[in-house]
């Protein structure tokens, strides 16, 4: 996600003022145990390496899903940050609780972050005098919660994104945007269901949440502050929590996407 916001700010002469550039060690005894072998920092970087490694899709299958965007992803590869921002912030932590993240972020002069990870946030984070800005793959409050890109192709027909102030909900903060985007179609498309699915969360899914930033961006006004844009409470409509959806279900849902 973080490569796709930097392509899409780059591509329209925009730049952030400080990426905070963050390395999780995790809490698990695996991780503990690397922590303790290597040490923090080496431990952190290995962890990343191996995430990078897993998030690399088929030059192929990562054109095909492509196809239309103004940028092309090369998911697996670390941006360059310094070539990005004006400022970089480098940072090792065991997680989002560590309270190492939260004195870094108070001590940067910064008021609005752009969340690019994944998992759930300690409710300290949105007790601050910054605010957290996410961009969620689904129109909430109709799709929350885990696989958005997919239940929404299930239960709207199309995929969406939100952008919204995040709290301690699971994607319940105040609303600033959404969108909606025509259903992607590869027919005749080889490929197994977990790559395929590989592909869109690195090749696709980002392409459309950056799409909102930017738009989202280009209707502010000059020196709007990113901390005070106008937001409204999610509307209490049916919707739902989804989980991370069963291997059987995703398999029928890709297939739907190569016919």
């Amino acid at each position: 996600m973080t490569g796709a916001y930097l392509a899409y700010l780059r591509q329209r002469s925009m730049r952030p003022e400080l990426i905070l550039a963050v390395d999780y060690v995790g809490e698990g005894p695996r991780a503990q145990q690397l922590r303790r072998l290597l040490g923090e920092r080496l431990a952190a970087r290995l962890l990343r390496l191996h995430r990078d490694r897993a998030a690399r899709v088929p030059a192929g299958l990562a054109a095909t899903v492509q196809q239309g965007w103004p940028v092309t992803l090369t998911p697996g590869r670390e941006p360059d940050y310094e070539a990005a921002a004006e400022r970089v912030l480098r940072l090792t932590v065991d997680s989002y609780a560590d309270p190492r993240l939260l004195d870094a972020m108070r001590g940067c002069g910064v008021r609005a972050f752009l969340y690019c990870s994944g998992g759930r946030v300690p409710a300290v984070l949105f007790q601050q005098d910054f605010r957290i800005l996410h961009i969620h793959p689904g129109v909430v409050p109709f799709v929350r919660g885990s696989d958005g890109l997919l239940w929404s192709l299930l239960a709207r027909g199309r995929p969406g994104a939100s952008c919204f102030y995040m709290d301690a909900g699971i994607d319940t903060g105040r609303l600033i945007a959404t969108a909606e985007f025509n259903p992607p179609r590869w027919p005749g498309l080889q490929a197994t269901p977990d790559s395929l699915y590989k592909a869109l969360l690195h090749c696709y899914d980002p392409h459309l949440r950056a799409s909102l930033l930017v738009s989202l961006l280009e209707r502010l006004a000059p020196g709007q502050d990113l901390a005070e844009m106008e937001s409204t409470a999610q509307p209490h409509e049916p919707g739902g929590h989804y989980y991370t959806m069963h291997p059987e279900l995703r398999a029928r849902a890709l297939a739907r996407l190569c016919l």
